[in-house]
């Protein structure tokens, strides 16, 4: 838990220190990109599906191309995966690739994106994606690449080229597929109307979402069985979703300024509810609220970060004249939002829904693995 919660307090106590300046913000994402890359490279057993990808990379050792050509497991990540188990016997090599590509989209988005970078890594770090970047390799991989997508391609209204890209995404995680037609719901501004019918819509499917399971378990991923699977036949703690409704709900509020500085704040807004969506459904089948690694990131990362300098500038506005209120505005407020997350990320650690704690790695002495 010590190594979380200082990575934690360093990534911020770090940007204070150095995110003063465009030089400054690219030393910063550099440094975190580097300590993050360091941290789940060098993890061993931590995550709970660490052993499932350690075995996957060893029995792709004795594959070759035509046996891999015919595996359930997705095309793009099968291939890279037996590419370097050709080169590297050890099978934290593939943690190795995959840390280092999750450390360099995360430096690269946050320097991108976010005025103030640390913002976007310290926000990345108590929503607990970082720790999902430590299960579900293949997803956050295809995640990464579609939130490339919606921040390129749905603000340039590129379509064919958001489709490329999912297509793309869709190597690592055949799910990512079902990306597409986000392209324009994305577009549909949140507003009392909209909120309304996807309220509705919501309470609908969490109400027959059996019968969607069975026809999405015959049809589509029949590995998954929905009467017997754990991850269809159970559900996550509600009380991760108590912070994501928080989220949605503020940046609801402050829609209208997060719009007027930018318009494509209203898809950001829109990534906010639908990966609030996947939760809401993940209470009941653990394995929807996966889906919204694909809309999580630019809420996270882009959209959390500006919907904080939103309210630290509503403050200032609300009390121009008299200094020590403003003041008081502002404490509460940076107060308020260090309070939630913070918690929200002890949760995750105390709680240990990601399986990664404790954190060993892989100087530590281990007894024999059994697969």
């Amino acid at each position: 838990m010590l190594i979380y919660m200082s990575l934690l307090v360093g990534a911020l106590a770090l940007g204070i220190l150095l995110c003063r300046n465009k030089k400054g913000n690219l030393i910063y994402c550099i440094v975190m990109g580097i300590v993050m890359f360091v941290v789940a490279s060098l993890r061993r057993s931590v995550g709970h599906d660490y052993n499932n990808y350690a075995l996957m990379y060893m029995r792709s050792m004795t594959f070759d191309i035509e046996e891999i050509a015919v595996q359930r497991t997705e095309k793009g990540y099968s291939i890279i995966t037996k590419l370097l188990a050709d080169y590297f016997y050890d099978y934290q090599t593939i943690f190795i690739v995959c840390a280092a590509f999750f450390a360099v989209c995360v430096a690269v988005a946050a320097y991108k994106y976010c005025k103030r970078p640390y913002l976007g890594i310290c926000f990345f770090l108590t929503f607990g994606v970082y720790f999902n970047t430590f299960n579900f390799l293949r997803q956050e991989i295809a995640g990464f690449i579609v939130f490339f997508a919606i921040m390129h391609c749905v603000k340039k209204d590129q379509f064919f080229r958001f489709c490329i890209m999912v297509l793309l995404a869709s190597c690592f995680h055949l799910s990512a597929i079902l990306m597409i037609p986000f392209y324009f719901l994305l577009k549909i501004k949140i507003t009392p109307v909209t909120l309304g019918i996807y309220g509705g819509l919501t309470v609908l499917i969490y109400i027959f979402s059996w019968d969607i399971m069975d026809f999405i378990t015959d049809y589509i991923y029949k590995q998954y069985q929905p009467r017997t699977s754990v991850h269809v036949l159970h559900g996550f703690d509600s009380s991760y979703l108590i912070f994501s409704i928080i989220a949605f709900v503020a940046a609801y509020v402050f829609r209208r300024r997060l719009i007027e500085k930018d318009p494509f704040n209203d898809v950001l807004i829109s990534c906010m509810f639908f990966s609030l969506f996947f939760e809401v459904i993940g209470i009941k089948h653990s394995i929807v609220s996966r889906m919204g690694a694909y809309v999580i990131l630019p809420a996270v990362i882009v959209l959390m970060p500006r919907l904080f300098e939103a309210a630290l500038e509503k403050c200032r506005e609300a009390a121009k004249s008299n200094k020590k209120r403003r003041t008081l505005f502002t404490a509460v407020t940076v107060a308020s939002f260090a309070v939630v997350c913070t918690t929200m990320y002890g949760l995750m650690i105390v709680r240990n829904y990601n399986g990664v704690t404790p954190y060993t790695t892989v100087f530590d002495e281990f007894e024999t693995q059994e697969w």
